[in-house]
């Protein structure tokens, strides 16, 4: 198995858009170079107040205190720029990254990655959308071409940078009890970025004291830097930190400061949202909002007093999809790993993970998709797509040889396993056990044959709610090789519909096996007919 050290710059300030843009390409990262059996390292540079976010999406991160929080602290500026360039230049020789992926700035926020930038072997920039006066500096400009590709989301089919694709959004219901709503009212989200501006610790309270009247029921992302009065009470959900992007189906509505991720995550989960602009240096909230206002998809609001009276019609929901129809994150992610791998390894990666298929897998649980697509497919994408050269060559020969299968049916098996050990309630880390077992125990049995088997032997378990004792039954087993893994499952659903305990199962198999010379399937029909006591 191969490595790639991958090290995310997302320092920018101490919000949370950097930083989400980059755990969205690495998640896309991740999952490619797992169906590819390349172990991904990752590690990701911050100084976001939301770093805990990184640990969430099972990154590690290395935090450095914001230019805000230092500032706060007393120290000069020269001193707080010589400590964060001489750390950045630190971490990054120390990782030593077969990748270095920059959001925004080339330079770096402090201008230290002009001497970091060749401790990389490869350098990939997230050119983010910035005003129009920066993207002309000199010293912006001047950097792009020590980079081999920029990313610049919106563009070439793709959209922008978002954690979560649709199939990842919970429904409205599942979505709702998350946030402890137990009833039917109208329920309006509220943000104002990560709490830092100056607005927030100020504006909050006093959009709830004004629309809590109203009757709906308020969910405040109050964000990691916010230090005002909070509001709690009925009608109130308070998040102190942020709130997770799966959870925004259960919104009907939003009030939301226009960064640059808030803005596409809003109108990519079709939450019609009244945007209330705040200034920044180079991002320009404003012009980005009134495009959303003009598409009839969203409000924009000058002043906090006309947002209770825009709330009444924030926008069309199907308008605020189609505004921002695509994740880009799939899209950048694949970009960057093509500095580092072969294009037609990662086209196979991108066919084997559809969008059904990560509708379907477990959410928290990172599954081996390496595995998985050896069990369903005979092999990896890569793995298959080397069989498949040597087989043309072999063909050229005049030998003759079989046809490999494509990636949709290994694909489609695979989801067909998940949602079938999802049915049967078996937790994901017991099903990759059983999953590994049974193709020790019956290691010719693939592809449809071994999704039959399971499919059969989950059914035959089920009514016993005992998966380890289940797991037990299956370790007691000799590998066989003339035994095939369907014939096994329906011999064992045919004994096991006579027994109610699967520790006494386990104990008469054990008896009935070392009762004289037979073959599994002997055994298995002996205690069918009730032999073995």
């Amino acid at each position: 198995m191969s490595r790639l050290v991958i090290v995310a710059y997302a320092i920018n300030g101490r919000g949370m858009g950097h930083l989400v843009r980059q755990l969205s390409i690495l998640r896309w990262v991740r999952r490619y170079l797992a169906v590819l059996d390349v172990k991904a390292e990752c590690w990701v540079l911050t100084t976001s107040e939301a770093d805990t976010l990184a640990r969430r999406e099972g990154f590690p991160s290395l935090k450095l205190p914001s230019k805000a929080m230092l500032r706060d602290a007393g120290l000069e500026p020269a001193r707080y720029l010589a400590v964060s360039r001489s750390w950045v230049l630190n971490a990054i020789a120390g990782l030593q990254p077969d990748l270095l992926l920059v959001d925004t700035f080339p330079g770096g926020s402090y201008g230290e990655l002009v001497a970091a930038l060749e401790l990389a072997k490869h350098r990939v920039l997230v050119a983010r959308e910035v005003k129009a006066s920066t993207a002309q500096e000199d010293g912006y400009r001047g950097l792009l071409p020590l980079y081999e590709r920029q990313i610049v989301p919106h563009e070439a089919g793709s959209g922008p940078i978002l954690l979560r694709e649709r199939e990842e959004l919970l429904p409205r219901a599942e979505a709702r009890a998350q946030l402890g709503i137990k009833d039917d009212r109208r329920v309006v989200y509220l943000t104002l970025g990560g709490g830092g501006d100056a607005a927030a610790p100020a504006g909050l309270p006093r959009l709830v004291d004004k629309l809590l009247p109203k009757g709906w029921h308020l969910v405040i992302g109050a964000g990691p830097l916010y230090d005002g009065p909070e509001r709690r009470g009925d009608g109130i959900t308070w998040i102190d930190r942020y709130v997770p992007m799966e959870l925004y189906q259960g919104f009907d509505a939003a009030v939301s400061a226009g960064g640059y991720n808030a803005y596409h995550e809003l109108l990519y989960a079709g939450v019609p949202t009244v945007f209330w602009p705040q200034e920044r240096l180079a991002d320009d909230q404003a012009e980005r909002c009134r495009r959303a206002e003009a598409a009839g998809a969203a409000r924009v609001a000058t002043r906090l007093e006309e947002i209770p009276m825009l709330l009444e019609a924030p926008g069309d929901p199907e308008r605020a999809r189609a505004l921002v129809p695509l994740n880009g994150a799939r899209a950048a992610a694949l970009l960057a790993l093509e500095t580092v791998l072969p294009a037609a390894d990662l086209a196979l990666a991108s066919r084997a993970v559809t969008p059904r298929l990560l509708a379907c897998l477990p959410r928290g649980v990172d599954l081996d998709l390496a595995e998985l697509f050896r069990a369903f497919a005979g092999g990896t994408p890569a793995e298959l797509q080397q069989r498949q050269v040597v087989l043309g060559e072999l063909s050229e020969l005049g030998h003759a040889v079989p046809e490999l299968a494509g990636l949709e049916d290994p694909s489609r098996r695979i989801e067909a396993w998940v949602r079938r050990f999802t049915h049967h309630q078996v937790p994901a880390e017991t099903a990759t056990t059983l999953l590994r077992t049974v193709r020790k125990k019956f290691p010719l049995a693939q592809g449809e044959a071994l999704l039959s088997g399971l499919s059969t032997l989950l059914g035959t378990w089920a009514p016993f709610a005992d998966w380890m004792g289940a797991l037990s039954l299956l370790q007691a087993l000799p590998s066989q090789r003339e035994y095939t893994l369907e014939r096994y499952a329906e011999d064992l659903s045919r004994w096991l519909a006579r027994e109610t305990d699967l520790f006494d199962a386990l104990r008469r198999f054990a008896h009935a096996e070392n009762a004289g010379e037979r073959s599994l399937s002997e055994v298995l029909a002996s205690l069918s007919e009730g032999g073995a006591p």
